[in-house]
């Protein structure tokens, strides 16, 4: 059966990171229906954090049961100089916290544990999961369609959660942006752990925040993030020690995009 799945995920990429992407949010869904409300006054977000917890240990399981640790990304690696690559995207996440922080202490403190087990369910799925399938399609490919299934599948929850048109339309755009940004600096890092911090930090200032920033800066934001990881991914071209590669033993690793 996994020998099946593997070589599956090898001749149709595209369609098993799309099954993967919607099998993982309908089960987001039961989960949801299943669980009953978990808000107490301690921790308001307590219920998400189970959720998004249950969510990401399945998908390790099953990155686990397809011997994926250091293809996904799950290996920890030692912070070095391409890490300064992810500033550009904490200074993003820090634009949101320009108006202020809104909420008691427990409540900031409960979202803030909400929003890092986000990060973590979904960095484990599109930057790990979905990325390894997507990344015999090359570095540039791979990451546009990381981005792509990552927005549609926050149209997904938008259209689950009964939200209203223009907000799920904008989310999908913003998130698939930031997704492919991601990605393409999932390629420099070879590890999903610093995505999961900026992820959490950009979820955490914007539902923090006391209201929402002029639309304009919203595009510029948007704009900004496929510049910048378009840029990632030409740089991937570029010879030198600080290029990294595919995620793999060091005697293996070679650039994806020649792959």
């Amino acid at each position: 059966m996994r020998l099946r799945v593997l070589d599956l995920a090898r001749r149709r990429p595209l369609t098993v990171a799309a099954a993967l992407t919607l099998l993982w949010h309908l089960a987001l869904f039961a989960v949801e229906d299943l669980l009953p409300p978990m808000s107490p006054a301690w921790s308001p977000s307590l219920g998400a954090v189970v959720v998004n917890l249950v969510l990401a240990a399945g998908t390790v399981a099953l990155i686990g049961w397809l011997g994926w640790w250091r293809e996904t990304g799950l290996c920890w690696r030692r912070p070095d100089r391409r890490w300064w690559l992810a500033v550009p995207l904490v200074a993003e996440g820090a634009v949101f916290a320009v108006p202020g922080l809104a909420g008691s202490s427990v409540a900031l403190s409960s979202l803030a544990v909400m929003t890092l087990s986000i990060g973590l369910s979904e960095e484990v799925l599109s930057r790990g999961l979905v990325q390894r399938v997507l990344a015999g399609l090359g570095p540039a490919a791979a990451a546009v369609w990381v981005g792509v299934l990552f927005g549609l599948g926050h149209a997904l929850s938008g259209f689950w959660f009964d939200r209203p048109w223009g907000d799920v339309l904008y989310v999908v755009v913003a998130a698939g942006c930031y997704g492919f940004c991601l990605a393409a600096l999932r390629w420099h890092l070879g590890t999903i752990w610093p995505l999961v911090l900026l992820h959490a930090l950009t979820d955490f200032t914007q539902l923090a925040s006391p209201g929402n920033l002029p639309f304009g800066v919203r595009v510029v934001l948007v704009v900004g993030l496929v510049a910048y990881g378009w840029w990632l991914l030409r740089l991937l071209d570029r010879p030198g020690p600080d290029a990294d590669l595919r995620p793999g033993p060091p005697d293996r690793r070679r650039s994806p995009r020649r792959a």
